[in-house]
């Protein structure tokens, strides 16, 4: 076998780059902390808006048989299955695929970050990580480390990007993903709910409370969004993504004229949550009166998790904390259909050997398409060739 590779994450983009590097001939082990696919099970019932033949390698929709249409827009369980699931069973993956592996920490064998950082004898020791499993901790060495995990820890809801005051407190009461929202719902709910964001996955969010306030007439909607403007969610002209045309004319359309049962609140912040009688919350805002509610749905954004790579020598964005090259390539990007190819170099990290890949590779940025992250693992392989 050819050299060590350890990739962090067993999403698409962990399992993908995994598949690729082992038709290289790569030595590959792929660490997750949870299951196979755990973000996109997430997902619910909530489909991509872009289809199979983007959001897979060619060479995984020739290896795997019975795929749905390359056109088919899976819904995020319905992925995992289809396609991840199958691919961590392929030959070149069997049993390479670790779950239950968490990542504690990771470093050079005898180095430390200031040691001979930017300096290419650094390369010439071996990463050495430390891993939680249920029998214990333990260490694992490898010439090459792949990381997509931890790409989507959800930002926080206040002013600012910080916490807002009681926030933290009050995180049992808050909906953070696609998937638990749909759950919410599914029991039929009553009393008001606050939604935080506008952006994509808050568009989706709308549309679905909105739909259930018109069906349940004893829920009520809030909707508290930083833009002020009318139509607060970027229509991309001619979007060649109907499915998220859809959702962002029609999430538009509710800010812009709000039926009954929907509160716009434009140009605000959360800034506290409080418990209040029962179960309920009071929130405050940056502008405005406060608001008692019974849930939160919190769709602010995503960030990495950097929190095991303290002793490497990265190069991140202080913006993006997304690679910094990578971040500067991204700079002119209006839209994830349009983000510029990237030259090689511009998907180092800093450490040799080492590379973010994926949305963690993109930092904050909304820009990510699987389709982009995919071109990238295949620009990193050929260049580790």
């Amino acid at each position: 076998m050819g050299k060590r590779l350890i990739v962090i994450g067993a999403g698409p983009m962990g399992l993908y780059a995994a598949f690729l590097a082992a038709r290289r001939n790569l030595d590959v082990t792929v660490l997750e902390r949870d299951r196979i696919g755990a973000s996109l099970l997430g997902w619910g019932p909530t489909r991509l808006f872009s289809p199979l033949s983007m959001n897979a390698p060619a060479a995984v929709l020739e290896a795997l048989p019975g795929l749905p249409s390359e056109d088919a827009l899976l819904t995020g369980p319905e992925m995992v299955e289809r396609v991840l699931l199958p691919l961590s069973r392929h030959p070149l993956l069997y049993d390479r695929v670790k779950t239950g592996r968490r990542v504690l920490a990771m470093g050079r064998a005898g180095m430390r970050r200031l040691d001979f950082a930017g300096h290419p004898v650094r390369q010439e020791k071996p990463f050495r990580i430390l891993v939680e499993d249920d029998v214990g901790e333990r260490i694992l060495e490898a010439d090459l480390v792949f990381d997509s995990g931890g790409s989507a820890l959800p930002c926080a809801a206040g002013a600012g990007g910080m916490p807002a005051v009681g926030e933290r407190a009050a995180e049992g009461r808050i909906l953070r993903s696609l998937g638990s929202l749909e759950a919410f719902l599914a029991d039929a709910p009553e009393g008001r709910v606050l939604l935080i964001g506008h952006g994509h996955s808050a568009a989706r969010a709308i549309v679905l409370l909105s739909g259930a306030a018109r069906s349940q007439g004893n829920l009520q909607v809030t909707w508290a969004f930083r833009s002020r403007h009318r139509r607060p969610i970027p229509e991309t002209a001619g979007d060649p993504l109907p499915a998220r045309a859809a959702d962002v004319a029609a999430a538009n359309d509710l800010a812009a004229a709000p039926p009954p049962g929907l509160e716009v609140r434009r140009g605000v912040s959360l800034s506290a949550l409080e418990r209040v009688t029962g179960n309920r919350l009071r929130a405050a805002f940056t502008a405005g009166p406060s608001l008692e509610v019974d849930t939160v749905a919190a769709f602010t954004g995503y960030r990495p998790d950097l929190s095991y790579l303290g002793e490497l020598a990265l190069d991140l964005s202080p913006v993006s904390e997304g690679t910094r090259r990578l971040h500067a390539v991204l700079a002119g990007a209006s839209d994830c259909l349009s983000v510029p190819a990237p030259q090689g170099a511009d998907l180092d990290s800093g450490e040799p050997g080492f590379f973010l890949i994926g949305a963690k590779s993109f930092g904050r940025s909304n820009a990510f398409l699987l389709r982009d992250g995919i071109r990238h693992v295949e620009l990193i392989l050929d260049r580790l060739a």
